[in-house]
């Protein structure tokens, strides 16, 4: 039975079976020109004596040659688009797979976004060339038994001679396979961290460059590259090794069976064309198993490598969708957190939390780093699910809601606003299709005078992440952004934390208008932005320490006077 990442992998390739029949019929046809190739020729020497049997020979070794190139062609080409589609599918299944895949995973995984970027590309081109060759897997062994049924026509004996060796051959190549499979999973491993540091050293150039790590990086990289290059020095090794072991099997065979037949010749046993088909049948079968090695040895290396594409895609750290998803609630009065736990690993960051909000109020978490503000957040949003307990909008549980309706009525504000490598406008959109104006949004978010100001104003491009703006511009296009969502819940997650004075305050007016009316979760160090809060919650791991208004808290002289009179200070 073949290994569980074989069959998947087999799966994704049958789903393109109409073009494998036409590479499968191509293979036959190829393997039924080369194999008749050997007979023709000892035809054509024991021929030397009629002219015209000669020449209706030549006609057919034509017509068989331009079968076997014909057939090659389409057997090759065909299987290469193949694996193409194939690795794009994957590759497709994979981002979607990485979209769906909940924060929790994203900030567990060991190796990064660029553990993930390698799985996407490094490990997806090793199945890629494994696909390539599956053409090889299925025409190398039909001409191998066409030559082997050419050489028993020509001689039976010497043929089972001949097979002694075979199964020495088999039990060889199993043994290199072992260690190739164990050094393509390391490999593959440490070129998933070599790409995790080169990701990590592009997004941080800025800080490695003001830190002078450059020299400290490249080391990384060059210890990395190191332990890699000696992983494949030992595939390599074992690759390389098959090739002449199969070559000087071969010369052995051409002088035995050179020997064996002028022997035979010498005692009219056989003819001059017998022994020249024989060895044309012998040197040809080496095509085939050079084929069949190269392609055995890719499918150890496409074993691992599938094997860490498919542990992703089957991962179950996803957000799952109900069964019978709810709608957003059309009327709703409150939200409600019920006895809400939640930790990444074993032990639990939020304990037991407790709170009902009132639609249109605000609420401030406050409190130090890892008191859990963000995380509650996050857990509204469905980022990731509470390990107990429950979170409600209305009466309606949100893990009961249809998760794309419950986010599209939540609009995000985080300190570190991301925009995509596009227009100002399409980043204000982001894809979301009202009927509202971005130039209205824009205004809102005291955003709309810095944008005319730009060489193409809306339509002006922003650079990878928005870099190309500052970050005072880059949070009222997130503001605008929010605005045009339109959303009645919206979360503020440090929102003016990293920002000038100058530009907070900018920012602050358009906070200003987008929290009006709507219900807002605000996180924030600055206790100066949240005075206004309906509800302040103070956290201290996870669990709330303080809850009021921002005179009753003061009032009481407790960790939220604390923590204002040291911002004041």
């Amino acid at each position: 039975m073949l290994p569980k990442e074989l069959r998947l992998t087999l799966k994704e390739l049958f789903l393109q079976k109409k073009t494998l029949i036409i590479v499968a019929v191509a293979g036959v046809i190829g393997a039924a020109c080369k194999g008749y190739l050997s007979l023709l020729i000892r035809d054509l020497m024991d021929a030397s004596s009629s002219p015209e049997k000669l020449k209706s020979l030549a006609w057919i070794g034509i017509a068989v040659a331009f079968g076997a190139s014909i057939s090659r062609y389409f057997h090759i080409y065909l299987m290469n688009i193949v694996s193409e589609k194939v690795t794009q599918s994957l590759r497709q299944q994979l981002q979607s797979k990485f979209l769906r895949l909940n924060l929790k995973f994203h900030n567990n995984y060991a190796a990064g976004s660029g553990g993930l970027i390698s799985r996407t590309m490094n490990d997806l081109r090793i199945i890629q060339d494994g696909l390539r060759l599956f053409a090889d897997l299925f025409s190398a062994p039909l001409l191998f038994l066409f030559l082997i049924g050419n050489l028993f026509i020509l001689d039976a004996r010497l043929t089972i001679y001949i097979f002694i060796i075979v199964p020495f051959l088999i039990y060889f190549m199993k043994k290199v396979s072992v260690g190739i499979r164990k050094y393509s999973l390391s490999g593959v491993e440490q070129l998933e961290k070599i790409t995790s540091v080169i990701k990590e050293s592009l997004d941080g150039v800025r800080t490695i460059q003001s830190f002078n790590l450059e020299s400290k990086m490249q080391d990384r990289l060059k210890v990395l590259g190191d332990e890699f290059v000696h992983m494949r020095r030992g595939i390599h090794s074992r690759v390389e090794i098959m090739g002449p072991t199969t070559e000087l099997i071969a010369t052995f065979l051409v002088l035995a069976v050179i020997f064996y037949f002028s022997s035979a010749i010498s005692k009219g046993e056989a003819t001059a064309g017998a022994l020249i088909a024989f060895i044309t049948a012998l040197l040809q079968i080496n095509e085939p198993i050079k084929k069949f090695q190269e392609a055995y040895v890719r499918i150890q290396e496409t074993r691992v490598a599938a094997d860490r594409v498919f542990t992703i895609l089957s991962e179950d750290s996803e957000v799952l969708e109900s069964a019978t998803p709810q709608p957003f609630p059309q009327t709703w009065d409150k939200i409600e957190y019920k006895n809400v736990s939640f930790g990444y690993g074993e032990t639990n960051l939020i304990k037991h939390f407790n709170l009902q909000v009132s639609k249109g109020s605000m609420v401030a978490f406050v409190g130090e780093s890892g008191s859990g503000k963000s995380t509650l957040a996050n857990l509204l949003a469905r980022f990731y699910d509470p390990n107990e307990g429950s979170i409600s909008i209305g009466s309606c549980d949100i893990k009961e809601m249809r998760l794309s309706e419950l986010r599209r009525n939540i609009g995000y504000v985080s300190q570190d606003v991301f925009l995509f490598s596009d227009s100002i406008e399409n980043n204000i959109k982001a894809g979301i299709e009202n009927n509202l104006s971005v130039i209205d949004s824009a205004q809102a978010a005291f955003a709309h005078e810095f944008i005319i100001n730009q060489a193409d104003q809306y339509n002006t491009r922003v650079g990878e992440r928005g870099n190309l703006l500052s970050g005072g511009e880059k949070q009222r296009v997130g503001i605008a952004r929010a605005l045009y969502k339109d959303a009645p819940i919206l979360i503020l997650d440090e929102a003016t934390s990293a920002l000038d004075s100058v530009s907070e305050i900018q920012v602050q007016k358009g906070l200003e208008r987008l929290m009006k009316g709507r219900t807002t979760f605000v996180i924030a160090h600055r206790l100066s932005t949240i005075q206004n809060a309906d509800l302040i919650l103070v956290l201290s791991k996870g669990t709330v320490v303080e809850m009021g208004s921002h005179q009753g808290l003061l009032s009481k002289q407790g960790e939220y006077s604390r923590l204002f009179q040291a911002q004041m200070r």
